[in-house]
């Protein structure tokens, strides 16, 4: 009997979870099944078939299995990016009410480089890290687990249970130390993701030891230290180390205090350097044009929700304008009603209920309380240089424009990202212009609290953002509705700031025509005209013969302005050399130049034969043209591709465009070059650097600096067509250069000083020139 109810038991066993007994038993299914029919239990026919339909049924049934390959879908394909894996990493110390996390990164770009996340958190004892962390989609910290923690009441962020598996987006060797309270040992567990998953079929399959450390590594503390070694990233450059600083550092809100939290990002050797002047949120937000803030609470009392808000119009002193302080008690309701909110019908029905005017307290639920702030700066070069820190705001605004969201004072990713623009403010503008502000003018947060808004507001598991359910589209409508609301209350102030600029007067613009008319008139004083007029008509007829091509075949007199652009410019400095002591020689020279140069536009009227150049060969080029104009404005000109000192690379492409190209970022320099030398006079030097960089782009670039002003202009209005604020320019030379970055595949950029290798010195304009990498196009 007791050999029969083994059989039993391990019969069942085997329906249960699909599989035989073990081979060791020498027993089958069958086996099974028979012995069960023959027990005493199963005396009548009635309940054997009924036993044998329930075993036929059970045999139908199929379970799922999971391969071990989606700890790797998990971990490395899921989480977005390194920094967000961080950011993950940085959460869970948060949870475990760490007071200070530490990022360390160590002996970056070589083979022993190491990332090493740790935290003064209440650790984990050898139960939890085996029943909680090494349980993937755990249940721990979410449903009625989801308390608020013992010694900060933190409610905890992570949910999905997966967030530890940011560490195989890292790298490959993972070692985890903890100790928890009143623990004398140190557990540790150490193991190499992609052995793991290579090793082992399936995800039950995979296993890893917890060891017992004695004595402790966390001596009379608590805490977790993850090492990751082994990293995916083999090359980080400034721009990558900067990036990763700017969201370690906006982790926190900058506007609400968290109980003793703080992220502190260190590295142990000289890339250090590369993050240490992030600028401080704080202090560049107190020169702001426009401020906002409010805060849209549910009542105890009442039906509604109450609406408070703040309006703040701050210009520079120097323009006598008159500053403008609004706020919820300047009117009578504190309300929110659906006309301010824009609601139409069918968002009535779809969002708010239909039977109201007014934003209730309902409207509310699955989200709570929303409080913001939001920072509007002009970056119109007259406004920035009131406030006196011109290059410092417009350099924090490309790294932290947008609305950020956080929770408990906790950033939700990607919210308020460069590529994130959640509450469509550039969309608006583009609908209005002038209506609206550009979002790369906002610095803004918006804050919640998880404990109202975990039922509704649902983080991705990817953790890029929230589900667009129902509660996300109301919170998304009621903040983008409020930004509306603000900017109509600063709609007079804007317009009080642009009849102040209109003062400010556009460049002319001069045109073909009456420059080879100057040109003419001043070489007829001169008594040579007859000698270099021939030449003139010469240029006046290929212009004239490219402008009726391009008229009759309908082509976008955009083209034709570029060329316009480029005969210009050295129609006009013919007569500049004219008004000094020349030869005719030297004029006649020019002018063949000119020629040589309407010859070089033809590629944009028709298709060329491109070419490989080396970048070195192609500044050389571009030196030789511009060098009189070097020793006439006393230029220094260096550049480390001429001289090897910097790697060199070979480009693809219509060679003649690219050295026009180059010439007119250079012809820019020098102008303001010029300019500036006027200010400071002759200790001023002038320099222009020409260079490689291979390190910051992740593509081959050529970049070109200046140790002039820089740019005065916003940088996405750099390549835009007819902008500048040079007199007598045309605002179509970078528009120029970047069409011909994009015929190649390239792009035009204008970095940060900080994210490139290059001398302090040329602290004035950059640019970089991004091409293809070798079989992309």
């Amino acid at each position: 009997m007791k050999i029969e109810r083994q059989l039993y038991q391990r019969a069942t066993d085997a329906i249960i979870n699909l599989v035989a007994p073990s081979e060791k038993t020498g027993t089958s299914i069958e086996d099974g099944i028979q012995a069960i029919l023959s027990l005493p239990e199963f005396k009548s026919k009635i309940d054997k078939v009924k036993l044998l339909f329930e075993i036929e049924e059970k045999l139908k049934e199929t379970p799922f299995r999971a391969k071990s390959h989606i700890l790797s879908l998990l971990g490395d394909e899921l989480i977005g990016s390194d920094n967000l894996a961080i950011f993950e990493l940085v959460k869970n110390s948060y949870d475990a009410d760490a007071e200070i996390v530490t990022v360390t990164l160590e002996n970056l770009n070589s083979d022993t480089q190491r990332i090493i996340i740790e935290d003064n958190g209440t650790g984990m004892s050898p139960e939890v890290l085996k029943n909680v962390w090494l349980e993937i989609g755990t249940d721990f910290k979410r449903g009625g687990k989801r308390k608020p923690s013992d010694k900060y009441g933190r409610i905890s962020l992570g949910e999905k249970g997966v967030g530890r598996l940011a560490v195989h987006k890292l790298g490959k060797v993972i070692t985890l130390e903890t100790q928890a309270e009143k623990q004398n040992f140190t557990s540790r567990i150490k193991f190499n993701w992609q052995k793991l998953i290579e090793e082992s079929n399936y995800i039950q399959e995979v296993s890893v030891k917890i060891e017992k450390i004695e004595p402790p590594i966390f001596i009379g503390n608590t805490g977790t230290r993850i090492i990751i070694s082994d990293l995916k990233k083999k090359k980080w450059s400034r721009g990558d180390l900067r990036d990763l600083a700017r969201k370690v550092y906006s982790i926190k809100s900058p506007f609400k205090s968290i109980d003793s939290f703080d992220v502190v990002l260190k590295a142990n050797d000289h890339h250090q350097s590369w993050f240490d002047d992030i600028k401080d949120t704080k202090e560049i937000l107190k020169d702001c044009l426009y401020y906002f803030d409010f805060k849209l609470a549910r009542t105890k009392k009442g039906k509604f929700a109450e609406f408070t808000w703040n309006y703040d119009f701050k210009p520079p002193k120097k323009f006598g304008i008159k500053s403008n302080k609004l706020s919820h008690n300047d009117f009578k309701s504190k309300t929110l009603d659906y006309n301010t909110l824009g609601i139409n019908s069918s968002q009535l029905e779809e969002l708010f209920a239909k039977d109201q005017k007014n934003l209730a307290n309902l409207d509310l639920d699955g989200i709570g309380d929303i409080e913001g702030r939001f920072y509007v700066f002009n970056l119109l070069g007259p406004v920035l240089k009131a406030f006196g820190q011109s290059n410092t705001i417009k350099s924090h605004l490309r790294e932290n424009s947008g609305v950020r969201i956080f929770r408990d004072g906790i950033r939700v990713y990607n919210y308020g990202e460069p590529s994130d623009d959640w509450l469509g403010l550039d969309l608006s503008r583009i609908q209005k212009l002038g209506e609206h502000f550009s979002k790369n003018t906002v610095v803004g947060t918006i804050d919640i609290e998880l404990k109202d808004s975990e039922s509704g507001l649902k983080e991705k598991t990817n953790r890029e953002g929230f589900d667009e359910n129902i509660f996300y589209k109301k919170f998304q409508f009621v903040s983008s509705s409020i930004f509306e609301f603000f900017e109509r209350k600063a709609q007079p102030d804007r317009e009080l700031i642009k009849s102040y600029l209109k003062g400010v007067k556009p460049a002319r613009t001069v045109g073909l025509s009456e420059s080879i008319e100057s040109l003419e008139k001043k070489l007829k004083e001169k008594k040579v005209l007859k000698e270099v007029e021939p030449l003139l008509k010469r240029v006046q007829k290929d212009y004239n013969d490219m402008r009726d091509v391009m008229v009759n075949s309908g082509m976008s007199g955009l083209n034709l302005g570029i060329v316009f652009h480029e005969v210009d410019r050295e129609i006009k400095f013919l007569n500049k050399e004219i008004n000094n002591d020349f030869e005719v020689d030297a004029i006649k020279n020019r002018v063949k130049n000119l020629i040589e140069l309407l010859e070089n536009f033809s590629p944009i009227l028709k298709q060329n034969k491109y070419i490989t150049i080396s970048a070195s060969d192609l500044v050389k080029k571009s030196k030789g043209i511009n060098f009189p104009r070097f020793n006439y404005h006393e230029i220094i000109f260096s550049s480390p591709l001429i001289s090897k000192e910097s790697p060199d690379f070979n480009i693809s492409g219509p060679a003649n465009l690219l050295i026009s190209a180059i010439s007119n970022i250079i012809d820019n320099s020098i102008y303001w070059l010029d300019s500036k030398k006027e200010l400071k006079g002759k200790k001023y030097k002038p320099a222009i650097l020409i260079t490689s960089d291979f390190d910051n782009f992740n593509a081959p670039t050529i970049l070109i600096a200046d140790n002039g002003p820089g740019f005065n202009i916003n940088p996405e209005d750099l390549t835009m067509p007819f902008r500048t604020t040079r007199p007598g320019g045309m605002g179509l030379g970078l528009y120029f250069v970047s069409i011909v970055m994009e015929m190649l595949g390239g792009q035009l950029l204008f970095p940060e000083h900080d994210d490139v290798n290059i001398s302090k010195a040329y602290d004035g304009a950059l640019v970089a020139l991004v091409f293809p990498k070798e079989g992309q196009s």
